[in-house]
């Protein structure tokens, strides 16, 4: 009595109403066919990912360069008119405009090597949590790390 199951086990089986007839090289592709649905969403993904990237480089070089044209011709007309005025006080101005200009693009230059450090950190982070499956803990480190990291910027 212990040693069967209570019930027998059903088996259905569904006949399809039409004839379905595959190639064997057919089925040997599915088989051996790597690709699917989620490999195809990560691909996709990147894909997004890598353009975006892209764009943004684009439009950050381009207001760059804006900037830095309208630097240049700010400078040019703002030296016909300090040829007029020799005086301590318009050069004090002058010159401290100029290092506030000159803050701004260092800074602009800057940003460009937080975002090689923080590719690398996010890097590091999806590593170990890759590397953690189901032990996020693990990455404490890399966390505070990205989290000084996003809130330095």
């Amino acid at each position: 009595m212990g040693s069967q199951p209570s019930k027998p086990a059903e088996t259905k089986v569904f006949t399809p109403k039409t004839q379905v007839d595959f190639t064997t090289t057919l089925l040997a592709q599915l088989e051996n066919s790597t690709e699917g649905d989620y490999a195809r969403q990560q691909l996709a993904n990147k894909y997004l990912e890598q353009r975006v990237a892209e764009k943004l480089s684009q439009l950050e070089e381009n207001t760059l360069k804006k900037f830095e044209d309208k630097l240049n011709t700010s400078l040019l007309s703002d030296s016909a008119e300090s040829d007029k005025e020799l005086s301590s006080k318009a050069l004090n101005e002058k010159v401290s405009t100029l290092s506030d200009r000159l803050a701004k693009l260092q800074e602009a230059r800057s940003s460009k090597v937080n975002e090689e450090k923080t590719k690398e950190i996010k890097t590091a982070l999806t590593k170990c949590l890759v590397e953690n499956k189901g032990k996020p803990l693990n990455c404490y480190e890399e966390v505070q790390n990205f989290k000084k990291l996003v809130l330095e910027q």
